[in-house]
């Protein structure tokens, strides 16, 4: 097995997938969590144009998230199934629920260059209103959750978009976002039930036993 490394904020965002899809595998990682002064002044100089995350992997700089977490999910596996499946229709409907799921980013992403805080505020709290940029993906994602007879999001099995789903959007009801509300995922009953039920899997859970800040949302 490679040497891993994950360098990240010490944030879930885009690095929480690969970082959570290693753990469950039961494979052995360096989590490096460093502050954006560090990455500006010591790291970004080293590996630009590329951002963070990045994935060390036998010492070589690895960009790009979804490649990160999709060969996280190859080399992982719970409970003797692949976190990525080998079937390529399988990996495909898994790529696109995690693809649905990115989704929330886009309107996300673009709040935080609003340099007013109380703007900034007012334009989170707008993306997850009737309206909002995000409901209409969280109601998506929601949907597809309620069509599932096994409670996972693709197939029988804990899978890559199980992670996604749970990684990318339990963190906006964590408080750490100033203008998104806390429970703006309470209405979405499929969504709350998928997050229950991931958080609650053994190694997950174990994960996660002693989180803390943010990554305290991810409890069980």
């Amino acid at each position: 097995m490679p040497a891993i490394k994950i360098l990240y904020f010490p944030l879930p965002g885009r690095a929480e997938p690969a970082r959570l899809a290693l753990a469950v595998g039961g494979i052995a990682f360096e989590d490096e969590r460093i502050s954006g002064a560090d990455w500006a002044s010591k790291v970004k100089p080293t590996v630009a144009p590329r951002q963070m995350p990045l994935m060390y992997v036998d010492g070589e700089a690895i960009g790009q998230s979804g490649a990160q977490m999709k060969y996280a999910a190859k080399l992982a596996s719970v409970d003797g199934k692949p976190l990525y499946p080998t079937d390529a229709l399988e990996a495909l409907k898994v790529d696109e629920f995690c693809d649905i799921v990115a989704e929330t980013f886009g309107p996300l992403g673009s709040t935080f260059s609003i340099t007013d805080e109380a703007e900034k505020a007012a334009a989170r709290t707008a993306l997850v209103a009737e309206d909002g940029g995000i409901t209409k993906w969280l109601v998506f994602v929601n949907d597809l959750l309620g069509k599932s007879s096994s409670g996972f999001a693709v197939g029988d099995s804990f899978t890559l978009a199980d992670i996604c789903t749970f990684t990318w959007l339990q963190p906006l009801k964590a408080g750490w976002l100033d203008g998104m509300p806390k429970d703006c995922l309470d209405k979405y009953a499929n969504i709350c039930k998928h997050a229950e039920k991931i958080a609650n899997l053994p190694q997950v859970k174990n994960y996660y036993k002693d989180a803390t800040g943010v990554h305290a949302v991810f409890k069980a």
